[in-house]
């Protein structure tokens, strides 16, 4: 009974630490600051356990890619973004927090679509 008990408690953790693991801190990013980019898209990922973009984004800086993390898709389908609203190749507007460290990129707070449709 003991015995099974240790292996029941090993396998918890172990699935545990796997689910740490693949998720991380938004501690990373600033939320009072908010920024803003427009671009066009360049890879899109909407999966858990977050969004990942890469935006083709030209600024004073010239035009580069940089890359942005966001939401869960859960919490973007409830904000109303379907399967098809993001596509390589499309032109968007988002606003997202800095990261602390001054560095390109962010954790996006909102996306404004071409058409106007905000999520």
């Amino acid at each position: 009974m003991i015995k099974n008990l240790r292996y029941s408690i090993l396998l918890c953790g172990l699935f545990l630490s796997a689910a740490v693991l693949a998720h991380h801190s938004a501690a990373l990013y600033d939320f009072q600051k908010v920024g803003t980019a427009t671009g066009v898209i360049k890879e899109v990922k909407v999966n858990n356990p977050h969004l990942h973009l890469v935006l083709e984004v030209t600024d004073e800086k010239g035009t580069r890619d940089i890359t942005y993390e966001g939401h869960s898709r859960n919490n973007l389908y409830r904000r109303g973004w379907r399967p098809g609203k993001l596509n390589v190749g499309d032109k968007i507007t988002i606003n997202f927090a800095t990261p602390k460290d001054g560095s390109d990129g962010g954790y996006v707070a909102a996306i404004t679509a071409q058409d106007g449709t905000q999520f």
